[in-house]
């Protein structure tokens, strides 16, 4: 297996784009899984602002 940091590549991600996945989502459970992460972002900027 590669050496895989699922960290980096989340990063990459913006709210959008975790929109446009949960979107073209084929299943439930792949519209919970990008939700979440969309959520995560969401938290993270919060974070960001509330700490300025």
């Amino acid at each position: 297996m590669k050496n895989i940091n699922l960290y980096q590549i989340f990063k990459t991600y913006s709210y959008s784009d975790f929109k446009k996945l949960f979107e073209n989502a084929k299943t439930k459970d792949e519209q919970d899984f990008y939700m979440k992460l969309a959520n995560l972002v969401l938290q993270k900027e919060q974070l960001r602002v509330i700490s300025e």
